[in-house]
């Protein structure tokens, strides 16, 4: 666990289980926020993020597993630790499945529990840190124009700025003033970096995302009829045979 005690929310209609694990989960250092079901999570749990979830699978009304898909639908990725009193291995591998950290079987060790909402903590961490580094990289890309977003996604996958010349049609001076301001506004220090960035960024490797309103310089193109023309012409022609000498 980090500096900040992190929130973890407990789903049960069973008071003295709640009670308990409310307990629990405060005496590892842990905010403990309790919920008799579905429904008055849903409704209530808005003041305060959560970093996981433990919730019991026989819950009334809004079941857990449909809990959990609601909450994925509305693009909620808090994890979730669900408690079973039965062996239902079913329920267990569609919760696994759907991204559940663990299904721990009543009655379970206090360690069991402790661990099991450990992990979910750190895996909500690692996606929290994650979405704020998307956040600050997908600011950075807006910053950018249009022609710098081409000679970027060019650039990432590995041409030098006489290619990147040629595929936008501007002269080598331009395109090295295009990196140099790409390298700037997404503050890469090396052109691995700058890969790295865009591959998190979800953009193609080959920049084909970012490459489709690239237009060739009209006179070094043929019209699209002419070049499947010339292209068909050059795959009829038959190879060329060298003389053999004796």
């Amino acid at each position: 666990m980090t500096d900040d005690p992190a929130t973890i929310a407990i789903i049960d209609s069973d008071d003295l289980l709640r009670a308990r694990l409310q307990v629990l989960i405060g005496a590892a250092g842990l905010i403990a926020r309790p919920f008799k079901s579905a429904e008055e999570y849903l409704s209530r749990n808005t003041s305060q993020p959560v970093n996981c979830t433990v919730l019991d699978v026989s819950l009334p009304g809004i079941s857990s597993l449909d809990l959990q898909f609601r909450l994925t639908r509305a693009g909620c990725e808090t994890p979730l630790v669900f408690l079973t009193a039965q062996n239902n291995v079913r329920m267990a591998v569609r919760a696994m499945k759907a991204g559940a950290v663990d299904v721990l079987a009543k009655p379970f060790k206090d360690e069991e529990l402790l661990d099991a909402v450990g992990c979910g903590v750190e895996r909500d961490r690692a996606a929290r840190s994650q979405r704020r580094t998307l956040d600050v990289l997908h600011a950075r890309l807006t910053s950018l124009s249009s022609r710098e977003k081409q000679a970027m996604a060019l650039l990432s996958s590995g041409h030098g700025p006489k290619q990147i010349a040629g595929r936008l049609g501007i002269c080598a001076h331009t395109a090295r003033v295009h990196s140099s301001r790409v390298m700037a506004k997404m503050r890469a220090r090396s052109i691995a970096d700058l890969v790295r960035m865009v591959d998190r960024l979800g953009v193609c490797a080959t920049g084909d995302a970012l490459l489709s309103s690239i237009q060739m310089p009209t006179a070094n193109r043929l019209p699209r009829s002419a070049e499947s023309v010339v292209s068909a012409d050059i795959a009829g022609r038959p190879r060329a045979r060298w003389p053999s000498y004796p």
